[in-house]
């Protein structure tokens, strides 16, 4: 629940117990340790606000590129990386899109929200992001009137935000979208206009008297389906796919029994994940595989090269392709990626400083140093060590070879899937 380590941290927290470190991180506040200010505050300055101004398609294009390497940066370097993980994570989730939203404001204060609730209370974060600016413009919230009810909010609320496929009908789809009538978006934020809302109490999911924003969030995050439905997607992207119901069902009761709040689930995944035997293989999606390429290089690239590499991958932030979010991480095995990440390594190999001790481990072919550097304190697979020390043996220089086999080694399977 991180983007990876730099040496100097892997040093930093060499004594110190493991439980300790990972409760911090879970819950700093508890500890007494400040959250850090975001990315996304003290931005105001940065957007364009004059539309009637020649350049100012290329200002917000300017300043959506400058966002995004202060996000990126705060997730490479923050001391809080549990906190950034889950805001990718909410993200992914809600997976409000820049292309439909076309908002820049809109999408930055949408951003901040999912911050500050990336782990607090569901039911209030589930409450702000549907009456959000963003998601209204990028789900259609704005056309849902009482003449005229728009679905698309509705249906997505229950199929991806919080209950999933099987747990709801189309009735129960129209009753939350008439329900939820009557949101604007207005130039401070949102506005409630009672008479294009349709108050006729409604069904939804068996609860009857259903008829606006309150009453629907209590529908849906009193329904049994919830606590598993976000305790399985959230155990999916830690702990990897295919673990048992019977545990999917510990982490729902315990989200259950404490309200909804996400710290007690994420705590009971990760205890989870400690105590098992063996864990499933994870696929580093593309932004932890280029943040902690840059970490363990001591490389940071320029921001169009990042914006470049991540959109070549399919995992550009403030961008999920569709409704959905960004891809399944197997689509990160593709040809098109694999490609991406090749060619991206050796952009940050060409990079890397001849201090790092990354590169010095590979130009002298410590294949173990290197492992451990990439968080490998068993050491690389065998076949990576056999590719990596042919490489080196046929190269002019232990100069060149080094370069190219930190690329390799940044590419190969043993940095890639976790």
């Amino acid at each position: 629940m991180g983007f990876g380590l730099s040496p100097s941290e892997l040093d930093r927290y060499q004594d110190q117990g493991l439980s300790e470190i990972i409760q911090k991180r879970i819950n700093p506040e508890k500890y007494g340790l400040e959250v850090p200010v975001g990315p996304f505050e003290d931005v105001d300055d940065l957007i364009p606000t004059d539309k009637d101004s020649p350049d100012f398609n290329k200002r917000v294009q300017a300043a959506s590129l400058e966002l995004l390497d202060r996000w990126l940066d705060e997730m490479r370097d923050t001391p809080d990386p549990v906190l950034e993980w889950m805001t990718f994570f909410w993200h992914d989730h809600f997976a409000v899109s820049g292309r439909e939203v076309k908002s820049l404001p809109a999408l930055v204060r949408h951003l901040r929200l999912l911050r500050t609730h990336a782990r607090g209370s569901y039911p209030t974060m589930l409450r702000e992001v549907t009456i959000d600016p963003a998601m209204l413009i990028f789900l259609d919230g704005t056309e849902n009137t009482a003449r005229k009810p728009n679905e698309n909010y509705g249906r997505e609320l229950l199929e991806l935000y919080s209950l999933g496929i099987g747990n709801y009908s189309e009735d129960d789809v129209l009753a939350a979208s008439k329900a939820l009538t009557g949101w604007r978006v207005t130039p401070d934020g949102v506005e409630f206009k009672p008479k294009q809302h349709d108050d006729t109490p409604q069904i939804l999911l068996g609860n009857s008297g259903v008829h606006d924003l309150d009453t629907v969030m209590e529908a849906v995050t009193n329904h049994e389906a919830l606590p598993g439905f976000i305790s399985r997607k959230l155990s999916d992207a830690v702990l990897g796919t295919g673990i048992p119901d019977e545990i999917i069902n510990e982490f729902a009761s315990v989200f259950a029994n404490n309200d909804l709040e996400l710290i007690p689930l994420i705590e009971a995944v990760v205890d989870a994940g400690l105590s098992m035997n063996e864990r499933v293989p994870i696929i580093r999606h593309p932004v932890s595989w280029l943040l902690n390429a840059e970490k363990v290089t001591g490389v940071k690239l320029e921001a169009r090269e990042r914006a470049n590499i991540l959109g070549q991958m399919n995992m550009l932030p403030g961008r999920p392709p569709n409704v959905g979010g960004f891809p399944g991480t197997d689509h990160y095995l593709s040809a098109s990626s694999t490609a991406a990440r090749f060619s991206s390594a050796g952009v940050i190999v060409s990079k890397t400083p001849r201090e790092s001790v990354a590169l010095q481990a590979a130009k002298s072919a410590n294949w173990e140093d290197l492992a451990n550097i990439f968080g490998h304190k068993n050491g690389f697979n065998q076949p990576t060590v056999d590719s990596l020390q042919d490489l080196w043996e046929s190269s002019p220089s232990a100069s060149q070879g080094g370069r190219v086999c930190l690329a390799i080694a940044l590419s190969s399977p043993d940095f890639l899937v976790i």
